[in-house]
């Protein structure tokens, strides 16, 4: 064996050339292997950038879809979308280039694509997976390009889609990123140790080739050494280069939880560098205390071997400046290569801090948008309360008159309008009125056109050409043709039935003659409200003559036009066809629910587009017009001077004609009128009393086809009526009530302060001391919150004239005793006012006002009215004048003429 290695080296040593040239094959194949694993761990370092650069590409775009919700600025969102385009595009290369596997070499100065297989590792994570990443980056890919292509208006990150990429989809697909990127890393790291192994490998063969040539030789391969050494060394460099260049936290720790590796990016982003961070421990340094025990428990599992991969730990982490950054780690460990034993713990950071504060962004943003959303819908519930109490009762009881009205709105606030009134006790007014859509623009319509109603009621007008001309007038002047009214109005004159029929443009009327077998329809033209300064309604208007228990059907127009789930309208034939089968159906109730359940029926339900208004309506008598007595020589008067001389009997007749003149202050005789019964006082020397008229207040006891409010106020006045339709009205309405009289600039503060008392009290007891049965107990607790039936009343009426300010209320209870209300003021002069005691708020109405009249009809109605002079102050140690009418002898006398 010696013999024949001496013979080789001999050979050798005679054939120099041939012994270089085998040196330089040897050396040849050992670079050519070595540069080329080189080059790979350059493509290698490529493709852990990309994957690792993947998950920054992702939180770019989401943070750039984020600032689209709240920024307004057309620049800066074009901008973000430029942005989004370009990671777009760039995570769409990235995630192509990696899914199928393809590899970077270098060629020259640049790395260049060759195509690659992806490891079994990597193709679980993109395509076998329950969930494989390549399906999750497409999914996310074609969300973010749906939200990138929506107006910045209609992006909203509680949709659902958005949801899905920031809370599901964007997680996950980061999370399996980094899979990728550790396993491109440890392929990474992989193939450095093959490397080594190789460079150990042909490093024993160099030394045997040199062993075997000799000395002459041993210098070339020294050489050669060397050179392989700095291309090592310049291999590890471009390692740390990778670390140190990538976009993350990367800060490596050793058994002891002391920080070995603190890569560039960790250094820019806590402000502390390499040197200052070495040999600390880690947890101490940056983890705030409450915050360390998961990730230390983690740390302590994989440094002990029980642990190998572990999912990713959102915490805070410190900077040198004391402030806080929120940061996902995701742990992994470097492991001895022979003994398998972790070395490091290595703790990848992504910095997700202006995520974090875009979503508080978005989250104060959502908060705001919320309490504008409930401010809007509060103010929006107010305007609806305000609506319903302008509107009169739904049941209609007028002179020769009877019916019912019924009012839908299809949101808060609606567009029809219906109202009725009465004039000089033989004249009914019936009005019907639909605003060009709904809603609270549409409410303001209806509001303008209920306030255009006020002083034609007050000024007795009956024409309806001369009301729907009034009434355009007022429509213009409000909505300046932005929006129109139709409107349809109705006279009655009872004593003979003449009905006059004028139209603004409303749908037509259907008229049913007494034992007819068919309705028709009313037919007369005219421009909706509000379009033409020129509309004359006079021209078109027509006239019939109605008999008693004939009948009208008035309507808006949403009734005909609702339509059912397939887009077939209600119509003007169904609703014609229901009409002709009803004929016999004399009670309105009956015909509106028969009517109102076929709508229901058809609409498939009671969400309607629109709103809907019937009101059905019988003539139900002739009126024979009493002649009212304006005489006032029936009144009984008594002096102040004959009733202080002694006890004197008064006469045995209703005490609604026995009137107390007052010379002076009379409250010390409160206790006898009680007693006596005396319900009407009036100051002899009142100025104020002269102001309403003296034989006006004296013939009070007469009944008025007016309210007492507008009989009282002499001239011209403004009006203002609220109708409760909840206990819970009143606060908006007082409120409403409060807004509008300080509107009035002239109105004296002590007045209107003294009216907004008064109201509160009278408020209070039409709405829990009125109710009462037959018994004298009261039906419901005070202060509980309830809706009034519907045949129920409580409305309030204000009117502000050129020197009177005055207040009504109105219930249909008529439960209000003289003798109650006597006891009443007359107990509190003696004992003093204390609050919650009854009786309190009837004594404060004579107290705080100038003139307090009551009227009650018992069982049907009470009226109280208080007035103000303007020209005077608030005196409660004044005693103002007062008349309480009951009008049971009255009534009775009353029907008895009616019946002749």
């Amino acid at each position: 064996m010696q013999d024949l290695f001496r013979r080789v080296v001999s050979r050798m040593l005679e054939q120099y050339a041939t012994v270089l040239l085998v040196l330089g094959a040897v050396a040849t194949v050992t670079y050519m292997v070595l540069i080329t694993d080189i080059r790979s761990q350059e493509g290698n370092a490529r493709l852990v950038k990309m994957s690792t650069e993947q998950g920054k590409i992702i939180e770019e775009i989401n943070n750039a879809l984020l600032q689209k919700t709240f920024i307004e600025d057309k620049n800066e969102i074009r901008k973000l979308d430029a942005k989004i385009i370009s990671n777009l595009t760039q995570l769409d290369q990235s995630h192509s280039s990696l899914r199928e596997g393809q590899r970077f070499v270098k060629e020259g100065d640049r790395l260049v694509h060759v195509t690659g297989q992806l490891s079994d590792e990597l193709r679980l994570i993109y395509y076998d997976n329950t969930k494989p990443l390549d399906t999750m980056i497409r999914e996310y890919l074609n969300i973010v390009r749906e939200l990138y292509r929506l107006p910045p208006s209609e992006l909203d990150v509680q949709s659902p889609l958005f949801s899905k990429l920031l809370l599901t989809l964007s997680p996950r697909v980061v999370e399996e990123l980094s899979k990728v990127s550790a396993v491109h890393q440890k392929q990474s790291e992989y193939m450095l140790g093959r490397l080594a192994n190789k460079q150990h490998i042909f490093f024993g063969i160099s030394l045997a080739t040199l062993f075997l040539v000799g000395s002459l030789l041993l210098q070339p391969l020294v050489d050669r050494l060397k050179e392989i050494a700095l291309k090592m060394r310049q291999e590890k460099a471009f390692a740390d280069n990778v670390i140190n260049t990538t976009q993350a936290l990367i800060i490596g720790l050793d058994a002891d939880a002391n920080v070995v590796l603190f890569n560039h990016h960790a250094e820019e982003n806590s402000g502390w560098s390499e040197q200052d961070i070495k040999g600390k421990d880690f947890f101490g340094q940056f983890i705030p205390e409450n915050e360390q025990d998961d990730l230390r428990l983690l740390f302590i599992e994989m440094m002990s071997g029980n642990l190998e991969y572990a999912d990713q730990i959102e915490t805070r982490m410190q900077v040198s400046t004391g402030d806080y950054l929120n940061i996902i780690w995701n742990p992994t460990v470097i492991k001895d290569s022979k003994t398998e034993l972790p070395l490091m713990f290595l703790a990848t950071g992504i910095d997700i801090t202006d995520r974090k504060e875009a979503e508080e962004q978005v989250r104060s943003a959502n908060a705001e948008l919320a309490q504008l959303t409930d401010r809007l819908q509060g103010e929006v519930n107010l305007a609806a309360t305000l609506q319903r109490s302008i509107l009169p009762q739904p049941v209609i009881e007028l002179p020769g008159i009877q019916g019912l009205a019924n009012l839908l709105t299809s949101s808060e606030v609606g567009g029809d309008y219906y109202d009725y009134y009465k004039v000089a006790g033989h004249h009914s007014i019936m009005l019907i009125g639909d605003v060009s859509g709904h809603g609270v623009a549409a409410g303001t319509m209806v509001g303008a056109a209920k306030a255009g109603v006020y002083p034609l009621i007050h000024e007795g007008i009956t024409s309806p050409s001369e009301i729907l001309n009034s009434l355009n007038e007022t429509m213009r002047a409000t909505a300046q043709q932005s929006l129109l009214m139709t409107m349809a109005c109705l006279s009655l004159d009872a004593r003979n039935g003449k009905l006059v029929f004028a139209n603004a443009g409303h749908v037509l009327p259907y008229l049913l003659r007494n034992n007819a077998k068919k309705w028709e329809m009313l037919e007369a033209s005219g421009l909706p409200l509000g379009k033409s300064a020129d509309s004359d309604y006079q021209e078109t208007a027509i006239e019939i003559t109605l008999e008693v228990g004939d009948r009208l059907f008035l309507y808006t127009d949403g009734l005909v036009e609702e339509e059912s789930p397939s887009g077939e309208v209600f119509g003007y034939d169904r609703l014609e066809a229901i009409l002709n089968a009803n004929i016999d159906t004399e009670h309105p109730e009956v015909l509106r629910n028969t009517i109102m359940d076929a709508l229901r029926r058809h609409c498939r339900g009671t969400a309607y587009t629109d709103d809907v208004t019937v009101m059905i309506i019988s003539h139900s008598d002739r009126v024979i017009q009493a002649a009212a007595s304006n005489e006032v020589s029936d009144i009984i008067r008594i002096s102040e001077n004959f009733y202080r001389q002694g006890e004197h009997p008064i006469p045995r007749i209703s005490k609604e004609y026995v009137v107390f003149l007052a010379e002076d202050g009379y409250a010390d005789l409160l206790k006898r009128f009680s007693h006596d019964g005396i319900c009407r006082v009036l100051p002899r020397h009142d100025d104020f009393c002269k102001k309403l008229g003296w034989n006006h207040l004296l013939s009070q006891h007469n009944q008025s086809p007016d309210d007492d409010l507008y009989t009282l106020i002499p001239g011209k006045a403004e009006y203002r009526q609220f109708q409760l339709t909840h206990t819970d009205d009143k606060i908006f309405i007082m409120e409403e009530i409060q807004s509008w009289l300080n509107d009035q600039a002239s109105l004296p503060k002590d007045q209107v302060e003294a009216l907004m008392i008064i109201l509160d009290e009278m408020t209070e007891n039409s709405l829990y001391a009125a109710p009462r049965d037959g018994k004298g107990v009261a039906y419901y607790a005070k202060g509980e919150s309830r809706e009034l039936s519907e045949h129920e009343e409580v409305r309030i009426d204000i009117a502000v004239g050129p020197d009177i300010l005055g207040l009504m209320i109105t219930d249909n209870w008529g439960t209000l005793m003289p003798g109650v209300f006597l006891r009443s003021i007359a107990q509190a002069m003696e004992e003093g006012v204390e609050a919650g005691v009854g009786g309190v708020g009837i004594y404060m109405m004579w107290r705080m006002s100038d003139y307090l009249q009551i009227r009650v009809h018992p069982q049907k109605r009470t009226q109280v009215t208080t007035l103000w002079d303007l020209n005077g102050t608030v005196d409660m140690s004044v005693d103002s004048g007062f008349q309480f009418l009951y009008h049971s002898e009255y009534e009775a006398s009353y029907q008895a003429r009616a019946l002749v």
